[in-house]
């Protein structure tokens, strides 16, 4: 018979690290968008560089919404493993 072992350490920092996504990701994107745009004296070179950071910007929002998905679902299996391994231990406490 198979053991099952939930690491809840590394979940948690999963999920930690799927809370901080967007925002990480999000400082160099607003950084290229305003300042490297800013930077440059040619204004077709502006123009592009912030259309660059604009999409950019519109990919890490979808990246930050997934990731909070998937980090709201990995609270929830935390949870869920949390309930069954008490009742676990419950029913084996009842048995002895």
């Amino acid at each position: 018979m198979a053991d099952l072992f939930i690491d809840f350490a590394a979940l948690s920092r999963v999920r930690h690290d799927m809370d901080g996504i967007s925002d990480l990701l999000s400082r160099p994107v607003d950084a290229m968008r305003t300042r490297a745009a800013g930077a440059t004296g040619h204004d077709g070179l502006r123009q592009r560089l912030q259309e660059f950071g604009d999409d950019w910007d519109y990919g890490i929002k979808q990246l930050g919404k997934y990731s909070a998905g998937c980090s709201e679902a990995l609270e929830n299996i935390r949870t869920q493993f949390e309930k069954l391994d008490q009742e676990l231990a419950s029913a084996f406490e009842d048995q002895a």
